[in-house]
């Protein structure tokens, strides 16, 4: 399959997973009757993914290491095995004993124990890249969100009538079952394509131990970090603010504008996926050639999805319910240009981590990002509520972006603006595309 058809495949497999993200908030959004329990699921479920992030550091090293020794593939997925499945069993001891002693409340409780489900279809996925099965990927990241939709539509039509703790209650359990069967799913397409056997064993290889902990551990920060970052605005409504009923509605409704606007990087990682292997396996110009190009891509792909969100975003508002979630609309548009540039920013990145094996340059980053967001929402958030975490979060990303163009121009002693400066060839596809589907629409037409 050429590279262009793999991008476009990979493209509508976002799109899916965007439109399944999608149905998933809405319907969720409807079943539950009062908005500050959505808001308190969507945080339970920002909280476990927080974990998939730290843990997906370390999946990197597997998935890094994979295109440039695949003579040693065996190896470095039994190195995996051993880790990734040790530490998710003892985050699930640890938190059983959290759970036993410590009464933790609802959103803590479901986190802890999605979160090392989350860890496993990580490092899955990323082996998924790492060997080039882009098909098996693609349907891997949407599986998760279409086993939740199956089980929970068959939950709502049995029990229309149930009162708002049980749907509350279902809703977690559900959403932790979903993410089970995309877990068995993912690995199994993993040990296949490394031809069952070996690749099945936890085994320790010392020749692998001391890389993965300086690389992983360096990129589990970065990754945490960089999800944080994401995420400090959402969080720190309910942090600054008092955790009243005012509150949990507030972060309900901004958390629809995150859901909508956040369809935007979705849709732009369909790049980022398709060269996570070329630059893993590349280092100097030809990284650098390679960043540029996905950069620019990322950029014209993420402005086109940016102008038809700007356009649907109040059909999107119906379907949640204008009168518990209109006012998500406001929020959304200053979000929006902000996030066309954390796409941006987001596949620069992956030029430090894969080709540069740098991703100490990533946390140095982020935290900056994390202060900087942080300090602008103490001082709007009080003043502006929703509004002011979103001109937060525009403001940072904005900040994110010029610090990896300048870093990378430093670092890689290429020009930076050719991250950012869009030339006719950048078009090219975009243009062949649109005639090809003007000349299909004709001959329907004709037909």
């Amino acid at each position: 399959m050429n590279g262009r058809k793999t991008v476009f495949l990979t493209f509508v497999f976002r799109g899916l997973s965007a439109v399944l993200t999608f149905a998933t908030s809405v319907i969720t959004a409807r079943y539950l009757l009062y908005p500050g329990d959505r808001g308190d699921f969507q945080r339970s479920t920002t909280y476990a993914t927080s974990g998939q992030r730290f843990a997906g550091g370390y999946s990197n090293y597997f998935s890094r290491s994979l295109p440039r020794r695949p003579e040693e593939g065996t190896q470095i997925v039994q190195m995996g095995n051993f880790v990734m499945f040790l530490f998710s069993i003892l985050v699930w001891i640890v938190a059983g004993l959290i759970i036993w002693f410590g009464h933790p409340s609802t959103i803590l409780l479901f986190s802890l124990i999605g979160m090392p489900l989350t860890f496993l279809f990580g490092y899955g996925s990323r082996l998924l890249n790492a060997l080039n099965a882009i098909q098996e990927l693609n349907i891997a990241n949407i599986l998760q969100a279409v086993a939740f939709l199956v089980i929970y539509l068959g939950y709502i039509l049995f029990h229309r009538h149930a009162g708002e703790h049980t749907r509350l209650l279902w809703t977690y359990q559900i959403w932790i079952l979903s993410w089970a069967i995309s877990v068995v799913a993912t690995l199994v397409a993993v040990y296949r394509h490394m031809n069952w056997g070996e690749s099945l064993k936890w085994k320790w290889h010392s020749k692998e131990w001391r890389a993965f902990l300086g690389f992983g551990t360096w990129s589990s920060l970065a990754l945490l970090s960089g999800y944080v970052n994401l995420r400090i605005d959402f969080w720190m409504i309910g942090w600054v603010l008092p955790y009243d009923d005012a509150t949990r509605r507030m972060i309900s409704v901004y958390g629809i504008a995150v859901s909508a606007a956040e369809i935007l990087i979705t849709l732009s990682q369909s790049i980022s996926t398709v060269v996570f292997r070329r630059m893993s396996a590349s280092s100097g110009d030809e990284a650098g050639l390679v960043t540029e190009n996905a950069s620019r891509q990322t950029l014209i792909t993420s402005i086109i999805t940016a102008l038809g969100l700007a356009i649907l975003m109040p059909v999107l508002v119906l379907m949640y319910g204008v009168h518990k979630y209109g006012g998500s609309v406001g929020p959304f548009y200053i979000l929006l240009p902000g996030l066309v540039l954390k796409t941006v920013s987001t596949l620069i990145s992956q030029y430090f981590t894969n080709s540069k094996g740098k991703p100490v340059t990533l946390l140095i980053v982020n935290i900056l990002m994390i202060a900087l967001n942080a300090l602008i929402c103490l001082i709007l958030i009080p003043l502006l509520g929703m509004y002011g975490a979103s001109i937060s979060s525009t403001i940072a990303y904005t900040a994110e972006l010029l610090t990896y163009v300048f870093w990378y121009a430093r670092t890689s002693g290429r020009k930076g603006r050719d991250l950012l400066y869009i030339r006719k060839d950048d078009l090219r596809p975009y243009a062949e595309m649109t005639l090809s589907v003007l000349r299909r629409a004709k001959r329907l037409r004709r037909g």
